[in-house]
């Protein structure tokens, strides 16, 4: 067995003792999109985006969640252009995001493991995606005179 083999063994054994599998993740995406899909600012956003596709965009997410978790290796796509596209974001939206995020968590996660595990990625993702939403060099390091 390869060392990458050996290494994601570790990685899968340890997030089962978390109690996460393909069932939680699942229940994890529905339940959040919910919460995004009710929330009066977040919600209109995805909602002119993603229009009446919402069944495949929650397959996807399941795929991308999964892929993260469980190391499926069975998501393909690309976040960054996906986001671009919600020229109505703002930063402070992230905010809502994961606040909605715990919220779900904290509802159904089965361990508090498993809670931190996602809580971990998902900042790491928003962080991300932040940066590549709203990064302004110029403002960032200052005007050129």
């Amino acid at each position: 067995m390869s060392f990458a083999e050996v290494h994601r063994e570790n990685y899968r054994r340890q997030v089962q003792a978390y109690g996460i599998d393909a069932d939680f993740v699942s229940e994890m995406v529905d339940g959040f999109y919910t919460k995004v899909r009710n929330d009066s600012e977040l919600g209109p956003i995805f909602d002119q985006v993603i229009q009446d596709q919402w069944g495949p965009h929650l397959v996807k997410m399941k795929q991308f969640w999964r892929a993260i978790a469980l190391k499926t290796g069975e998501y393909h796509g690309r976040p960054m252009p996906a986001h671009l596209k919600l020229k109505n974001v703002t930063k402070q939206h992230f905010d809502i995001w994961l606040r909605l995020f715990d919220e779900n968590l904290e509802e159904v996660a089965p361990s508090p493991e498993a809670k931190a595990f996602f809580q971990d990625r998902a900042r790491n993702i928003a962080r991300s995606l932040m940066m590549g939403m709203f990064f302004d060099p110029e403002a960032e390091l200052g005007a050129k005179s």
